[in-house]
This record gives structure tokens, sequence and C-alpha cells, in this order.
């Protein structure tokens, strides 16, 4: 330990970070500009050039919507320890430590997907007596078993070494907020768990020195995965109760959004809102990784695998309010202009992964209907099978709904407010996230909330 504590603390330690998206970027970046030599490594030759380059043009996504990115990236190349390459063995050699930040997702099936994972470790694996003295990380989500029961086994077999005696693997679950990743990184406590005690201590130091937050050190490997999975899982299971209950309430003609202002005024009541579904790399997956778990030791989670299907289910609830507006309006779904307001799966993050305006599209499109799409991190884009509009100026006629999706700060802008007053045709706005008060609604709209009665707004009954 003495011999890795002097590499951490005189940054002699070499990095890499083996996939450089979402939070591979910047846990990169991070590393780098605390004075290790970084090195990301990633199959995208266009995103490694780019990142060589400063950002590219078009600029790398998550650099438009990630606070203090962009700079970090500037600094972390004009202090050259940071380099971005295809080349995973030559770097991988050179490093210390390995850190996986891949890309997990789920087939078809529900089932967990590792095969790019998979396909990492048995290049670690090849890296033979390069590989002795080397820690591998898993940032990746993953279940609670497959470190232990396929990860390490597929490295051993390859590489012909062996765990605790050549190598070391831990896991620290990535728990960063899309969106305010830098943030996160500086304040969210590392979970960390190891092959065995001495690697834990190596890589919590190594945490600490590099994020400054607080360490927490768990037993073995599968709890520290369990960490991330249950925390997330225990949010699919409230949004679920939250869009299940809000139509229910609904159907009660009682505004869910009252009940909850209600409710929160209980000490034990922890608010969660209803919404369109849920999206991203994340809570769409992630209680599929427990659930598999759980049928390979024969236990089924009900009540995870019904709220997963819950959530699943509440981009049709939004059709059906679409519907519902249309009828009130007399119009049919064919042929009539409907604008879709945001395609991220989440306010603020240029992200469609998984997000809830799919399906919606999809069923919009199947029904024939015209359908017009703004999103402010898209503009003039071509996403989705849909080119995007340049701004939201093209529902200012012949759009008798629109259908608020995502919850950007552009939609919650008092500009936005009064740009919807100057929309002479608009008669319906399906309100995905409740944005907005009733008060703020242009006058004669039929208003129609998630989980909330359809409001005529009349303005004389909202002085």
């Amino acid at each position: 330990m003495e011999n890795w504590k002097n590499l951490i603390d005189y940054r002699d330690l070499v990095v890499s970070i083996v996939g450089i998206g979402r939070i591979g970027l910047p846990t990169a970046l991070m590393i780098s500009n605390e004075g290790f030599k970084t090195y990301g490594i990633d199959i995208d030759q266009i995103l490694v050039e780019k990142i060589n380059t400063g950002g590219g043009d078009p600029p790398i996504p998550y650099l438009t919507d990630e606070p203090e990115l962009e700079n970090l990236l500037k600094k972390a190349l004009k202090s050259k320890k940071l380099k971005a390459t295809k080349n995973f063995r030559d770097y991988a050699i050179q490093s210390d430590l390995i850190i996986l930040c891949i890309p997990t997702t789920i087939t078809e099936q529900k089932v967990p997907d590792y095969s790019d994972i998979n396909q990492v470790l048995k290049e670690i694996g090849q890296l033979k007596e390069s590989l002795v003295k080397k820690i591998i990380i898993f940032e990746s989500t993953v279940g609670p078993n497959y470190i232990e029961k396929i990860a390490i086994p597929l490295i051993e077999q390859v590489s012909e070494l062996k765990i605790n005696q050549d190598f070391w693997v831990s896991s620290c679950p990535e728990r960063a907020n899309p969106g305010n990743i830098i943030e996160s990184l500086l304040t969210i406590p590392r979970i960390i768990g190891a092959s065995n005690n001495y690697a834990r201590n190596i890589v919590s130091y190594f945490y600490k020195t590099v994020f400054k937050v607080p360490i927490f050190k768990v037993s073995n490997i599968r709890t520290a995965n369990s960490v991330k999975l249950i925390e997330n899982i225990f949010r699919v299971v409230n949004i679920a109760f939250a869009n299940e209950l809000s139509q229910l309430i609904r159907r009660l003609d009682i505004d869910y959004m009252e009940v909850l202002k209600g409710a929160t005024t209980k000490y034990n009541f922890l608010i969660h809102y209803p919404g369109p579904g849920v999206g991203g790399p994340c809570l769409p997956s992630n209680p599929y990784y427990l659930i598999d778990d759980g049928y390979k030791v024969s236990f089924t989670p009900n009540l995870i695998t019904v709220a997963t299907e819950v959530n699943q289910r509440q981009p049709f609830h939004i059709i059906e309010l679409i519907f519902e507006g249309l009828n009130k309006i007399n119009k049919p779904i064919a042929n009539t202009k409907i604008a879709i307001l945001g395609i991220s799966y989440k306010a603020n993050v240029k992200d469609v992964q998984f997000s809830s305006v799919i399906p919606i599209l999809s069923e919009l499109k199947k029904n024939k209907a015209i359908i017009g799409l703004y999103d402010p991190y898209y503009k003039e884009e071509e996403v989705l099978g849909f080119k995007i509009e340049k701004n939201h100026e093209f529902i200012r006629k012949d759009f008798p709904i629109i259908v608020i999706h995502t919850d950007h700060n552009e939609f919650k802008s008092l500009n936005f407010k009064e740009f919807l007053c100057e929309c002479k045709d608009l008669k319906v706005i399906v309100d995905c996230h409740n944005t907005y008060e009733y008060k703020e609604i242009p006058n004669k709209i039929y208003y129609i909330g998630v989980g909330r009665p359809m409001k005529y707004i009349e303005k004389e009954n909202y002085k």
C-alpha cells in the first residue's frame, strides 16, 4: 500500500479510462486536472479526435449541457495530462489503474447486455503478464454478481493470471446526475468494494485524493453494485407509484398536484412526481440487472417488475390525454397538427436514450398525426427520424394542440409563457410534467396535466 500511496501522492500513478462518454469524459478530466497522466480510451475515432482538439464542431453533445465540462477539457489539454486514443493495448499497458466507464444496457428481451464490457475484459485479459500489479475499477452499472461471477473469471481465463495474486478488481459505481455531473463528482460520496481489503484501501485513497468526497467502503464488490442499483430502483418504484396513483386520483376528479402539496406537510412523506415515463441510461434498465440476478437465485422481485411495467405504460397514458384533448375540440388525430416540445428524457440535457417521447411519437405517427418537434438542445438536427424545428415559433399558427414533453428551462421561461398567448390557433396544452400553474395558461385553453383533470382556463377565475 505504501508504494501505491506514494504514486498517488506524487501524481506518478497512470490511469486509463475505458469509455469516454457522458460519465467517462468528466471522470477523465477530473483525474487529469488533479495532476495524473490520464488516457481516455474509446472505439469512436470521431469522439477521440474531438476530445484531443478541445470539443470539435459540432461539439460533443454533453459539452453543451454539462456546466464547466468544456473549460475542464481545455485545462486538461493545456496541461498535456490528458490524451484520448483508440489504442487500448498500448495505453492500458502503461496504466496502473484501468477504470471502466462502458455504457451497459438491456436487450429487447429485457436482460442485461454485457457484450461490450465482456469484449473489453477479454482485451484486458490479453494483456497477459502486462496486467500484473494493475487494478481494474468498474464504474459501469452491472448486476450485483456480474463482476465476481462473470468478469473476474473471464479475465483470469484469458490472462491465465489469478485475482488478488497478480491483479486486483474494484467496484466504484458512478452515481452522477446527468446535467450536473461535475457537481455530482465533487459532492456525492463514493461507494467502494474490492476483491480484497488491500485493493479497497488503494482505490479508496485514490478517489478521496481526486474527488475530495467522503468514501463509503463496503465489504465486497456485489454490495457496491447493489447500492447503485437500489438507489435508482427506489426512484423507479416511487415514480411508478406517482404515475399510477395520479391516474386514479384524476379519474376521481381530484388534482393530484394539490394532493401532493398536502401530503408534503407530513414529515415522513417523500415526494415523487408523475410524468410521461422514465428515460435515460439508468432508470429504464437498472431494475433488470437486479431482476436478472434474482431469477438466477430463484427469486422474482415482483414489486420491482410491476413498477417497471407501470412506468413503461405511462407514455401511452400521455396518448390517452392527447386523445382526450382532441375529442374536446372535435378534432380527429389523423391529419391534425400536434407539436411535441422537448424530446430529451429529462430537463436541460441533450440525451434521448430510452426517452418516453419515442413511444409517444410512434403512436402519433401510427395514427397519422402531423407532428412538429422542437427541442432547444437539438435545433435543426435529424433525430429519431424527424427534423427538429429551429425554434418554437412554428407553433404560432395551425397547431391546435401542444404537448410539453420535457420541462426544459426554455419552456418554463416568462418569454415562452407570453409567447403561448400569441398562438391564436392553440386550443389544448398537454403538460407531461405539470410545468405550469393554471394562472399561467393562456385564456380559453383546455389544459391537461398528468394527474390533473382537464381544466378550461378562463382568466377571470385566476386573477
